[in-house]
């Protein structure tokens, strides 16, 4: 590193500014050398974990079973190296396979197991049949894209978490290059509206719909739907809706917009399970502005007189306006055969939320009076248990280990429980007898 000095520093004569100053300028020249050196052995643009793409339409299934143990059909630990193998045709039988992970083999010991994810989408997906993840854009489509993901868990994972890379000095996410330290997608293939259909008809599965929030990007709403599957030790079929956020923090008002316009996608998706997948248990969980989106689909099945056949109804932080909420109560108890609530009064997402739209309350927000109750849907104060997740305590469902095994009670029971039977430490609000709510005590 070349030093430069004016005439008087180097003769030392009294032109120099003194002692401080010599200090703060090596400093401010040691923190210009690092950031140059940083900018200089800087990659490409971060971009999320690179897909590997099989050229031709294959239905989920695969052989690998044999390398391990199923650990429900949706995840799998396994104690050989895993080798590609060919694809087999869907079955009508509860998926004991999964997609195969690319690139030829995947370290044992480097995760705990796989994940495959069915998606819809309406963000617009350009190319052809082969897919990557930079094809898939936040912007607004008019029809849904399907097809799968496959995604793997870290060895280290912790429940509760979604371990991704950390960001650069300049706020871009650092690639995911380690399969042992971080969630990865291994697979991601596109599919016809009728091999999707295929591929989840099971009339004897059950089958859980994530519907992710405000500022989650694609790759996000899969690894979020697997890590909710996965600590949650849900045996079924996972698959998510991906309406077309931005994925960034300061873009709420771009992803209001956007979840005002998906509505039309996720009741498609809906019917589309119903009538040609011919599941008979489904479970949507919707979280944050995703709430929005669901209310409007169900909204859309009330007036048209469809029967969605929704079995299980959670929703997880719900940012949707209290008198929205109340007015659409009945639309929402008449689409689903139970509802479950997860309320805060932490939760600080919802609190600028309802400040930014200059509302009295947020669906899941509880305030000084407790949350906002409706009959016919059990509501559950989760406050005591909020995370300090990104400060903000907005994924205490899927970050608390109490609510995930809440959670994974309602989804993984063949019949619904009522919240007391699922979580005995919930507390009965404001006593036994006269019941209206639920609490995890202080």
């Amino acid at each position: 590193m070349v030093m430069l000095t004016s005439p008087d520093e180097a003769q030392g004569g009294p032109g120099r500014l003194g002692h401080p100053f010599q200090w703060l300028r090596t400093i401010l020249i040691v923190l210009f050398c690092a950031l140059a050196t940083a900018c200089a052995h800087q990659g490409p643009t971060a971009q999320p974990a690179e897909p590997q793409v099989n050229k031709t339409h294959q239905k989920h299934g695969s052989a690998f079973k044999g390398y391990g143990y199923r650990h429900g059909p949706g995840y799998y630990h396994y104690g050989a190296r895993y080798r590609h193998h060919a694809h087999r045709p869907a079955t009508g039988e509860a998926s004991e396979e999964a997609p195969p992970a690319p690139g030829g083999e995947v370290a044992a010991n480097k995760i705990k197991g796989l994940v495959p994810v069915y998606f819809a989408t309406n963000r617009v997906v350009t190319g052809g049949p082969a897919l990557e993840l930079s094809q898939i854009s936040y912007g607004r489509a008019p029809a849904n894209t399907f097809g799968y993901v496959t995604v793997s868990i870290p060895i280290v994972h912790k429940m509760g978490e979604v371990e991704t890379p950390g960001t650069s000095w300049f706020g871009l996410r650092k690639e995911a290059e380690d399969d042992g330290k971080h969630f990865r997608i291994q697979k991601l293939n596109r599919l016809s509206r009728e091999e999707f259909a295929s591929a989840i008809a099971n009339p004897a599965d059950s089958l859980m719909l994530f519907v992710h929030g405000y500022n989650v990007a694609f790759p996000d709403a899969a690894f979020k739907a697997a890590q909710i599957a996965f600590d949650a030790n849900y045996k079924g079929r996972v698959m998510m809706y991906s309406w077309p956020s931005k994925g960034g923090l300061l873009d709420y008002d771009y992803d209001r917009e956007s979840a005002l316009y998906a509505p039309d996608g996720l009741f498609d998706l809906l019917q589309l399970i119903k009538k040609e997948g011919k599941v008979s248990r489904i479970i949507v969980i919707a979280h944050s502005l995703g709430s929005e989106v669901v209310l409007a689909a169900l909204q859309q099945a009330a007036l048209s007189q469809t029967t969605l056949g929704v079995t299980e109804l959670i929703f997880a932080a719900p940012d949707v306006d209290r008198d929205l909420y109340l007015e659409r109560a009945n639309q929402i108890k008449s689409a689903a055969g139970a509802v479950t609530l997860y309320a805060s009064s932490t939760d600080r997402a919802l609190l600028a939320s309802m400040k930014k739209a200059q509302s009295k309350s947020r669906m899941g927000l509880v305030t000084g009076k407790g949350p906002t109750l409706v009959p016919g849907i059990e509501t559950i104060d989760v406050s005591a248990i909020g995370s300090d997740m990104f400060a903000l305590n907005h994924s205490t469902y899927s970050t608390s280990r109490a609510v995930l095994d809440d959670i994974g009670r309602i989804i993984s029971s063949t019949a619904h429980l009522k919240p007391p039977q699922r979580t005995p430490t919930l507390r009965s609000m404001p006593d036994e007898l006269n019941t209206t709510y639920w609490m995890y005590p202080y």
